[in-house]
């Protein structure tokens, strides 16, 4: 979105926080959403074994695996499904934060699946396959929690965007989401 745009006065900002307060809380937000997730398996899943927990790399190749993992998901919602010259994947050394940024203005329900599909596909979908398959795995579980607790907080910042009007436009300025209703008709 350009400075002429902006000035425009059709774009409103999104109320997301600052990125530093969004940092914060998404800690604690995770956590809720890692426990809450690791509840469902408790009581949809048979009993599981915790207990194997292997090498300590194992951990860390999961994390990094799945913060890539959901990265590309955020990027399959973009045009293109993220191969567009508008998609960017980045990290941000100083604040330990992998992103992917879209340049180019996306619908309202884009915006949301672009929030939503890392939690849906990372930890909610392993949840709903093993209940419906009745198995169940420690390691399985372990991934989906974390996911979850990866990803929690974009729930959250996909909130605001329900109550936005359909058919609106949303893009981007740096971290900060503007909206504005659609010019087309």
């Amino acid at each position: 979105m350009s400075d002429a745009e902006l000035a425009s006065g059709e774009w409103q900002r999104l109320p997301y926080p600052p990125l530093w307060a969004l940092r914060v809380m998404s800690l604690p937000l995770g956590l809720v959403m890692a426990l809450t997730v690791f509840f469902m398996w408790v009581l949809l899943t048979p009993r599981f074994d915790m207990s194997s927990s292997g090498p300590g790399y194992r951990f860390i190749v999961a994390y990094v695996s799945i913060e890539l993992a959901g990265a590309f998901l955020q990027m399959s919602a973009h045009p293109r499904r993220g191969l567009s010259t508008q998609t960017f994947l980045g990290f941000w050394p100083s604040r330990l934060l992998l992103y992917c940024a879209c340049l180019s203005k996306a619908t309202k329900r884009n915006a949301i699946a672009a929030s939503l599909l890392p939690f849906l596909v990372l930890a909610v979908l392993p949840l709903l396959i093993a209940a419906v398959l009745h198995i169940s795995s420690g390691w399985l579980i372990f991934c989906s929690c974390l996911a979850a607790a990866s990803f929690g907080a974009n729930v959250v910042l996909a909130l605001p965007m329900w109550w936005l009007p359909s058919g609106c436009v949303i893009a981007g300025r740096g971290f900060q989401p503007y909206w504005r209703l659609s010019q087309e008709t």
